[in-house]
């Protein structure tokens, strides 16, 4: 009898700590681990917490950033990848990443991956969190109802589900039901609304696509911060896909299409030159429903504008090639309310032409707009940007050259009938900053502006200058680091 309770203790504390053997502080490459029998629907996540607390240069505050596990008939634990976004004092400090396979345990400790992807703590893709809702799940009567010729299941952040796709919807709910795969493809467990962010996958591991899938959503912990994909994508963004051009507001959890056809995007994105990109000032969204989507296609600048989310879209062809001598390259859009809204035009520099800008004011929703010239046309100071505060005061931003490495600013106070010069102190830049070449906005508060430039789409630092007066003096007020448009 004590024997047997012995054998019981033994088991239970080896179930406790995940692995029959595993060294007591786990190093940089690979661990020699002895994995036990280790069921995810009865112990979660927490034996890989105890892997992680005795892993050598990892820090105390981390998020998953992937998770994949293959599991045998009865949800026990074969080989897994785990990935963790990490942190120090909310700082991002890169991802570590453990693997499991064949009695070796491999572990890459926190390290940046070069990316322009710009981390913060998800609270809804915390160890503890994630083990909780797994428990919920039965995984290992859905795995023999399942049909699967392998067993993989997978959590991924922020993951979205198209409208009407089948699923096991567990928000409000205590429990799963358990069913088979006819029932489940007929939406027995309940369908997506399109608004999920935190899901476990159920597949046979080879397509995420293709095939047979079980997917489990849940409430998430913080229902504010599960919106899209803050990480990967903007909260105003586009993505080109299919032939298709499209925008989002919300972090690509619900995304808006364009009345572009394939031939005309295809034509758009053959003038630009650069694959499935659009030139960042070129492309207007904003958060505020009031203001339109707004952004330029075609060999000639063309306009298209959208106040009512997609639902129907103008065409304003603002100039030709001819009245400018050569092709329009350089575009940007902007709008301050849904009456008044701004555009600015410019060709490449070429030598002994120069180079011609415009801009552009219209203060009737984009059904017309007046031209005015801008400072410097016909130099080597071609157009980068341009931004308004209101309907009368803005800067403009104008390349300094082939070695320029900031942008030069010019400000009107007068809808474009005047521009003075202005001068930013980016001497005073800290040296992680190497180069600013975008205007991010500009606005007014409490007596002072606010100037915020960027790096376009190469680069995700921000920096933010503030004054009393719109021609200076202009200081530093931060530096900021934020996710862009991931190209591609």
């Amino acid at each position: 009898m004590l024997g047997a309770l012995a054998v019981l203790f033994v088991a239970a504390f080896l179930a406790l700590r995940f692995a029959v053997y595993s060294p007591a502080t786990i190093v940089p490459g690979e661990n020699l681990c002895l994995i036990g029998y280790y069921r995810l629907d009865e112990q979660g996540l927490d034996g890989f917490k105890d892997l992680i607390e005795r892993s050598r240069g990892m820090t105390e505050e981390y998020t998953v950033a992937f998770f994949e596990a293959e599991l045998d008939e009865h949800g026990a634990v074969k080989t897994f990848a785990l990935s963790l976004d990490t942190f120090e004092n909310g700082d991002y400090s890169g991802v570590a990443v453990y693997s499991y396979a064949d009695r070796s345990l491999t572990y890459d400790p926190p390290a940046q991956n070069g990316s322009s992807l710009v981390n913060t703590p998800n609270p809804n893709s915390t160890l503890d969190y994630l083990s909780e809702q797994l428990n919920r799940i039965p995984l290992a009567d859905q795995i023999s109802a399942s049909g699967l010729e392998r067993f993989v299941l997978q959590y991924r952040p922020h993951t979205l589900i198209d409208e009407n796709t089948p699923i096991f919807d567990g928000r409000g709910k205590d429990s799963f039901p358990i069913l088979d795969t006819a029932r489940y493809n007929a939406g027995e467990g309940g369908t997506s609304d399109g608004n999920t962010n935190v899901v476990f996958r159920l597949y046979n591991g080879w397509s995420t696509v293709e095939g047979q899938q079980y997917l489990y959503v849940f409430d998430p912990l913080e229902a504010e911060t599960a919106e899209g994909d803050p990480v990967a994508i903007m909260q105003c963004d586009y993505a080109i896909s299919g032939g298709t051009l499209k925008f989002t507001k919300t972090h690509g959890q619900r995304w808006i299409e364009s009345d572009l056809t394939e031939t005309e995007l295809a034509e758009t994105l053959d003038f630009y030159r650069s694959g499935l990109y659009l030139p960042p000032a070129s492309v207007f969204i904003s958060p505020d429903d009031s203001l339109p989507i707004a952004y330029f296609y075609g060999g000639a600048p063309t306009l298209k504008l959208t106040f009512d989310e997609g639902e129907t879209w103008s065409t304003v062809p603002l100039a030709t090639a001819a009245e400018y001598g050569r092709a329009v390259t350089k575009r940007a859009i902007g709008f301050v309310s849904p009456q008044f809204g701004y555009a600015a035009l410019g060709t490449d520099w070429s030598m002994g032409a120069g180079e011609h800008k415009m801009c552009y004011f219209t203060f009737d929703g984009g059904q017309t707009w007046s031209a005015k010239g801008l400072p410097l046309t016909m130099t080597s100071s071609t157009l980068e940007d341009m931004a308004m505060v209101d309907e009368r005061q803005g800067v403009v931003a104008l390349s300094s050259g082939l070695d320029g490495s900031y942008p030069l600013l010019y400000a009107t106070a007068d809808t474009g009938d005047t521009w003075n010069s202005i001068e930013l102190p980016y001497e005073s830049l800290p040296p992680e900053i190497q180069y600013l070449s975008n205007v991010d906005g500009i606005s007014y508060r409490d007596g002072s502006f606010f100037l915020v430039m960027g790096q376009g789409d190469t680069g995700t630092m921000k920096a933010t200058f503030t004054a009393t007066d719109l021609v200076g003096p202009w200081q530093i007020l931060e530096i900021t680091e934020e996710t862009i448009h991931n190209v591609g």
